[in-house]
């Protein structure tokens, strides 16, 4: 679903239609924005099916409802032409501090335009988010925005951060980021998951531990995000080249959670709780670092999810623990049902080791849709329970970079390597990934050294960092993630550390993708190496393949030392296959050095091999033509592809009317 913060106190979105094909889209666009209201002039009543969507259907004309529609909802989304949009909102707007978002999707739904309000007002951002949805495209025309710049006047806003500074600085910074001037940018608090979305930075913006390290000569301005004061030497050296971001209370700081709930509370209002709690308030996820209730919810299933899901400890403390500690919202209520006037506010700050002052969320309650309450309330982590809990546990992420090419890496991927402490591979894989490297602690290493490797991020991830380990292609095929998890088990790290294995490309699906479709029946892989196989073993697995009449992918066939397995695999294949049968040498498939080569098995190793190549060996009905390799799956035995084809093109042309092409 998507929700975005809303700039002001308005409804949800409005998305109003004037035809049948605009209240279609209004539709589709509705099943997935929440709290949205489609407005539909009444003449298209009845001409579709609306289901439980909220439809009003409005007399004509349409002007005597946008006055209404305006005050009432945010964004609005017309589904009419961009001139007719101007013409009906242009009455009512006043500033871009309080209009509404208004989009205007045409007829066609290939196109999403912000109108207005489209950068501070957030109608950009919708356009993109209802694109989407439509797969239609976004037409972004704010400066900042299509350029990909840091939004001065509204930076972090949907992370909850204000923004001091005057309309004039505000202006000039602005403008300063578009020209290009330099500008520093200094982060002391907060949520730092704004810097996603516009990771790297601009080249002219320069991001610095502390602001005493900027210097005034060298940048035009800075953007400061700080819970300080400004001191009057800052003031006095910056003067209205300072903008200054304030983020929520207890951002990106470890919190506590108390937590209380009806028994028999499901794990979906539970999360639905949180959920609401994080929103509301800014914060992440990320920033929770313990849970704590009452020793009565020990078995509370929806409390004990939630738990596991965050991957975070839960303490649990008696009424007499609770009953001590002061909070802002004592009930005799709750007192009389489990012996202490409070539990999501006294479990919070009590696990916190503070007081009433570290509290930064009263309780809040929440009521799920199966009618149970749950309530939590948040505190700052003090003292030894800063140190207890505030420790990150680490994450050893296992990343599979496919090829090595950037636009072969998954999102997951990518996302992963943005967000690690710690880069940690074979330094060829290293070089592969450039620029994701920027700002990381990267660990490289020569061949041979992969339990060194293991070793080395499996520490490092011990002791709370966040540590991507990569291979290529895919880490679980020849890859990390095989010794990575023996080591953890052999040495009791496994549960100081948690590993997410991220998949890849492989080689071999890599290499199939460059020669059309030799994979489409069944097939095998096999490697080479006999560094950690006996070549005894490896020729059995060989000739069964062979003789199983698998295609046959062999990874890892010949390196400077190994220079005889290939011809020895070649040998065995003969003993079972044609010696025409075809085979295909794949050299560093998507990079730049790519080779591929159609040979047969009896050819195969009178050209280049190396241990970049992965060797693709057909089976007996593999053909090559107009250079793409292709296994049959069967389909041409059981239909006549070419009198399917013949009747196709027989019935385009009767419905051209007997015209030929």
């Amino acid at each position: 679903m998507v929700t975005m913060n809303q700039g002001h106190e308005k409804k949800g979105a409005a998305l109003i239609a004037i035809t049948h094909r605009g209240v279609a889209a209004a539709l589709q666009v509705s099943e997935n924005l929440m709290q949205s209201h489609i407005f539909a002039l009444l003449t298209r009543s009845g001409e579709q099916e609306v289901g439980d969507a909220a439809v009003t259907w409005i007399e004509p004309p349409l002007s005597a409802h946008v006055e209404h529609i305006l005050a009432h909802h945010d964004p609005v989304i017309f589904f009419a032409a961009l001139g007719a949009t101007v013409r009906l909102i242009a009455p009512y707007l006043r500033d871009k501090q309080t209009d509404s978002a208004v989009l205007a999707v045409d007829e066609g739904h290939r196109y999403v335009l912000p109108v207005v309000s489209g950068h501070q007002g957030g109608a950009n951002r919708w356009a993109g988010q209802v694109a989407e949805l439509l797969q239609a495209q976004a037409i972004i025309t704010t400066a900042s925005d299509a350029m990909g710049l840091l939004p001065v006047d509204i930076l972090g806003r949907d992370w909850g951060f204000v923004v001091e500074a005057d309309r004039d600085t505000l202006t000039r910074m602005a403008g300063h980021m578009v020209a290009g001037l330099p500008l520093a940018l200094v982060q002391e608090c907060g949520s730092w998951e704004w810097r996603q979305a516009y990771d790297p930075f601009p080249a002219h913006v320069q991001s610095l531990e502390r602001w005493e390290d900027v210097d005034p000569e060298r940048y035009q301005g800075l953007l400061w995000i700080s819970r300080r004061e400004i001191s009057e030497c800052m003031r006095l050296i910056w003067g209205n080249r300072l903008v200054v971001y304030r983020p929520p209370p207890g951002q990106g700081e470890g919190l506590a959670i108390g937590v209380g709930c009806d028994r028999g509370t499901s794990e979906d209002t539970v999360e639905a709780a949180l959920e609401q709690l994080l929103k509301d308030h800014f914060f992440s996820e990320r920033d929770i670092k313990v849970l704590a209730s009452i020793d009565v919810k020990r078995d509370e299933a929806g409390l004990l999810a939630l738990a596991r899901r965050l991957d975070k400890e839960i303490v649990f403390y008696s009424a007499g623990e609770l009953g001590g500690v002061k909070v802002p919202n004592p009930s005799a209520t709750v007192a009389r049902h489990v012996g202490t006037p409070s539990v999501a506010e006294a479990a919070a700050i009590r696990v916190a080791g503070g007081t009433l002052a570290d509290m930064v969320v009263e309780k809040m309650t929440f009521r799920g849709e199966d009618g149970k309450n749950v309530t939590m309330a948040v505190a700052r982590l003090t003292g030894g329970a800063a140190e207890r809990f505030g420790k990150a546990r680490g994450a050893l992420f296992l990343v599979g970079l496919g090829p090595g090419d950037h636009g072969q890496l998954t999102q997951k991927a990518l996302s992963v390597l943005r967000d690690a402490d710690c880069i940690v591979g074979y330094k060829t894989y290293i070089k592969l990934l450039g620029s994701l490297t920027r700002g990381k602690e990267v660990v490289g290493s020569g061949m041979r050294q992969e339990l060194d490797r293991c070793m080395e991020a499996c520490r490092r991830a011990a002791l709370g960092q966040r540590v991507a380990l990569v291979s290529s292609g895919d880490a679980g095929v020849y890859g990390m993630a095989g010794p990575t998890l023996e080591m953890l088990f052999a040495s009791g790290l496994m549960p100081r550390v948690k590993v997410e294995i991220i998949p890849g490309i492989t080689a071999l699906v890599s290499a199939a993708s460059r020669l059309g479709a030799p994979l489409t029946h069944d097939f095998a892989a096999i490697s080479l190496s006999d560094l950690l196989t006996p070549w005894e073993v490896i020729e059995l697995r060989l000739a069964a393949a062979a003789q199983g009449d698998f295609v046959t992918a062999l990874y890892n066939p010949k390196s400077g030392k190994r220079t005889t397995q290939i011809e020895r695999a070649r040998e065995i294949f003969l003993r079972f296959r044609n010696p025409k049968t075809p085979v295909a040498l794949v050299t560093s498939a998507y990079r730049d050095q790519e080779s591929i080569i159609l040979t047969d098995i009896e050819a195969m190793t009178a050209h280049p091999i190396g241990m970049q190549t992965t060797v693709l060996i057909g089976n007996r009905a593999t053909f090559i033509r107009d250079g793409l390799m292709v296994t049959p799956r069967g389909y041409g035995e059981k239909y006549d592809f070419q009198a399917k084809v013949m009747a196709a093109m027989a019935e385009d042309e009767d419905d051209r009317g007997g015209v030929g092409v």
